[in-house]
C-alpha cells in the first residue's frame, strides 16, 4: 500500500520535463525562466528589461517569440500569459514552478 501512495506523486511526464528545462541552452530563455522562478506575474516591460542587460536587440516581439517557443518546446500550459489594463504579465503554471526551481538548482553554476 505503501508503493502505491508513493507513487500518486510521481509522474513520468514530469521527468521529462525536467529534463527539458535543464537542456536549454539559450541564454535569453535561461534568463527569462530565471526573472520567472518566483512564480509570481511579471510585466512583459519588466522581463525585457532583465533581458536586455546581457542583450541589447530585445524587444516586445523577441520576448513574445521566446515565450512562444519556450511553450511550443517544453509544454503548451508551461508559462501562462494575461493582459491587465492593456499591459502583458507573465509566469510559469503553479503546477511546474518548483520543478523549474529544481533544475535551475542543480544547474546554476553553468548559468552564471
Amino acid at each position: 500500500m505503501e508503493g502505491i501512495e508513493e507513487n500518486k506523486y510521481y509522474k513520468p511526464g514530469y521527468s521529462i520535463l525536467f529534463n527539458k528545462i535543464k537542456d536549454i541552452k539559450t541564454p535569453i530563455k535561461n534568463e527569462i525562466l530565471r526573472a520567472l522562478l518566483d512564480g509570481q506575474w511579471h510585466s512583459e516591460l519588466e522581463l525585457i528589461r532583465v533581458t536586455k542587460k546581457q542583450h541589447e536587440f530585445v524587444g516586445a516581439v523577441t520576448l513574445g517569440t521566446m515565450i512562444g517557443a519556450l511553450n511550443h518546446t517544453l509544454k503548451n500550459n508551461y508559462l501562462q500569459k494575461k493582459i491587465v489594463n492593456g499591459k502583458m504579465f507573465y509566469k510559469i503554471s503553479d503546477n511546474y514552478v518548483g520543478l523549474t526551481r529544481a533544475a535551475y538548482r542543480f544547474e546554476t553554476k553553468n548559468f552564471f
